[in-house]
């Protein structure tokens, strides 16, 4: 691992501090932050971190998710494959928009051009999909930020002050599950980590060991090293 990629690692906590932040301050994501919290979400779902993941609500996190997918789609530039559900053909311009389905989406800027980022169809904002569907129809399968113009109209506005509040309330509720459960969990996770570092100084079986490693990188990567 680079210093540079270590830098850009996102813990789960560091993620729901970071996603506070950008729908407070409205600020410009950062690229990498965002590719290294949709990795670390995904890994907190997934492999040996999974065994910790019945203390995360996964609807919660799962909106987070499609929160940070969205706004790398829509905030910067890139590449993006639609796929029919069941089918491993990308459309075409000239097929009819699946009811459901995926996208691959390839950040342009991404350090390396192998990463691609995925999301259902249907969790993704109206007004995105709306937009990849006019891109498409265009025989476009590259994206630029000006092309979501009207999804950050709709974030940005709301047609009443009573929906305004119900969307704050909802977010402000969402802020708090996730970040009271990154620190509960951060703190199950390190005495976690240190039963396996202790079986993986223990043992002499080498392909054990090495599974023991493994399941100590991926526990370090959504939740950090102990300290």
């Amino acid at each position: 691992m680079t210093s540079s990629e270590r830098r850009n690692r996102m813990t789960l906590e560091d993620i729901s501090a970071y996603w506070r932040h950008l729908r407070s301050s409205g600020d410009q994501p950062n690229l990498h932050r965002v590719l290294e919290s949709i990795k670390t979400i995904d890994a907190a779902f997934a492999g040996s971190a999974k065994i910790l993941s019945h203390h995360l609500s996964q609807e919660a996190w799962c909106h987070l998710r499609d929160d940070l997918f969205d706004l790398l789609i829509a905030s910067f530039p890139g590449y993006f494959l639609i796929y029919e559900e069941g089918s491993e053909v990308p459309k075409d311009s000239t097929a009819p928009w699946p009811n459901s389905g995926t996208v691959e989406f390839y950040p342009e800027q991404a350090n390396r051009r192998s990463d691609v980022y995925r999301g259902e169809l249907r969790r993704l904002h109206p007004a995105i999909a709306l937009s990849l569907r006019w891109c498409l129809a265009d025989s476009r399968s590259t994206t630029k930020p000006a092309d979501f113009e009207s999804f950050f109209n709709q974030i940005k506005n709301y047609e009443s002050e009573d929906e305004a509040e119900e969307a704050r309330q909802l977010l402000d509720r969402l802020f708090a599950i996730c970040e009271d459960e990154a620190i509960k969990s951060k703190k199950i996770a390190h005495r976690r980590w240190w039963q396996i570092c202790s079986e993986a100084n223990l043992t002499n079986d080498k392909r054990l060991k090495n599974e023991l490693r493994r399941q100590l990188s991926e526990l370090q990567m959504v939740w950090g090293a102990p300290s």
